[in-house]
């Protein structure tokens, strides 16, 4: 399904094993170095992705007026990667076309001169591929952040197929040729059935666009978000490398916890690419939003814990620019997960908590192997708990634990260390015996759990 090419290096970049002092990053300073740190093309090597560094973990923001931004306002772009690059996130979501909708007016993205749904006409910018070379060579070269390029935002702007057709052909051939290793994905369009692919004939126009992609380029690709029952008409079996998905933003199931767990039904199934949370709830999001720093932050390590190699933080900031990437809440909060998570995290076996590879069994109003829906009134316990495993490492993810903690049991004799998300601070710390129990602390309503199986239990 992918055209990564296998990785070798083995590279285990970005791991903090038992013991190891993880308050030394909490509250760094971050600073913007004057070369990237990431070197070489994007690959997907199962779930993760692989550059010449080794693999990592895609932590990406929505930033759809950037374009707009480079040519009409450059001292703010600027301002926004510099930000954004010292804040750990190292690539961004831009939008190559948009302007169909009022919302848009004074920030549309011109290739082709248009009249939008108004009836107002827009004329083509004269410079656009010049303004779009140069954003994603400033992005990179400067700031060290990638460009996730969505193709057709508003593909009403270009409604004939031939001409998308060619619009891509060029893409390629005078943007993406020679800038792989500044572009960490191709797709090919935003919301696709509310966006110029309606019906049918949409998905297939769009796994067809797919195909012209991935045919003509290393860079890898992904094609759209549907609605949820069209996942598998876009992405069984398709030339996709990733399949960028919109998740759920209903915050009244498991108090306000469901944006951050929904992700798990689609990240790992046979005959899939690997998907990415591309769009999900957060500070000014559309339909319903969410400031909280701990769920929002625990959406991307649920996310890499689950399988998924990419999460975008989602902001008002990034979509219209009405409010200011500074002034968003959470957004300091992320550069933490890269010195907490393993950098091949989505390549771990996973597991949802329940099953014998989780390390530990949780217990909610004292029954074992209970999350907090199936026992409401409980004053203890977490609404999921899932968990990756390589060889003798582990990972998990408890969220939504409740006042009164969590108590786990340990399936095996192991060690690990319970660290708040939200600062690096490694707040509890174990050996346990197998069957020993102990309550952890409610944290801030979730924790990374990071550790190892002993070696006499290993034997």
């Amino acid at each position: 399904m992918t055209r990564a090419i296998l990785l070798v290096c083995g590279a285990f970049v970005g791991w903090v094993g038992f013991g190891t002092a993880v308050a030394g990053a909490a509250d760094r300073t971050a600073t913007v170095k004057s070369v990237p740190d990431r070197t070489g093309a994007v690959r997907v090597v199962d779930h993760a992705l692989v550059d010449d560094g080794g693999p990592f973990l895609g932590l990406g923001v929505s930033y759809f007026t950037a374009l707009s931004r480079c040519r009409n306002d450059r001292a703010r772009v600027e301002s926004d990667l510099r930000f954004l690059s010292a804040q750990g996130f190292n690539y961004y979501r831009m939008l190559s076309m948009v302007g169909w909708h009022r919302a848009w007016d004074g920030l549309e993205i011109a290739p082709v001169t248009f009249t939008n749904r108004a009836g107002q006409r827009v004329e083509a910018w004269p410079d656009y591929w010049k303004r779009l070379t140069e954003l994603i060579d400033l992005g990179y070269d400067r700031y060290g952040m990638r460009a996730q390029i969505t193709v057709f935002a508003d593909a009403q702007l270009m409604p004939g197929k031939e001409r998308r057709i060619e619009h891509m052909r060029r893409l390629l051939a005078d943007v993406v040729r020679g800038r792989e290793q500044k572009i960490i994905l191709l797709e090919v369009a935003n919301e696709a059935w509310q966006n110029g692919f309606p019906g049918d004939q949409g998905i297939r126009d769009l796994r067809e666009f797919t195909k012209f992609l991935a045919d003509r380029t290393a860079v890898p690709v992904a094609t759209t978000s549907n609605h949820e029952d069209d996942f598998a008409k876009v992405y069984a079996n398709s030339a996709a490398d990733i399949a960028t998905w919109h998740f759920s933003r209903d915050r009244r199931t498991d108090d306000g916890w469901k944006p951050v767990y929904d992700c798990w039904d689609f990240s790992d199934r046979p005959g899939f690419p690997p998907a990415s949370s591309n769009e999900p709830i957060g500070p000014g999001a559309s339909v319903a939003a969410e400031s909280s720093s701990i769920r929002l932050v625990m959406a991307a390590a649920f996310a890499y814990a689950a399988k998924l190699p990419m999460y975008v933080f989602h902001s008002q900031a990034g979509v219209f620019g009405k409010t200011r990437f500074e002034d968003t809440p959470a957004i300091r909060e992320f550069h933490r997960l890269k010195d907490i998570l393993p950098a091949d995290l989505p390549n771990w076996r996973r597991n949802d908590g329940k099953q014998k590879e989780a390390p530990f069994t949780v217990f909610a109003g004292g029954q074992p192997n209970r999350y907090t829906a199936e026992v409401p009134a409980s004053r203890d316990g977490c609404v999921r708990n899932i968990g990756s495993r390589k060889e003798d490492r582990f990972v998990c993810v408890p969220i939504g634990i409740r006042a009164d903690g969590l108590q786990i049991e340990a399936r095996e004799d192991l060690e690990f260390e319970a660290i708040n998300p939200l600062t690096g601070k490694s707040i509890q710390s174990a050996r346990m015996k197998t069957g020993e129990r102990i309550v952890l602390s409610a944290g801030p309503g979730a924790l990374i759990l990071t550790g190892r199986v002993s070696r006499t239990a290993r034997q």
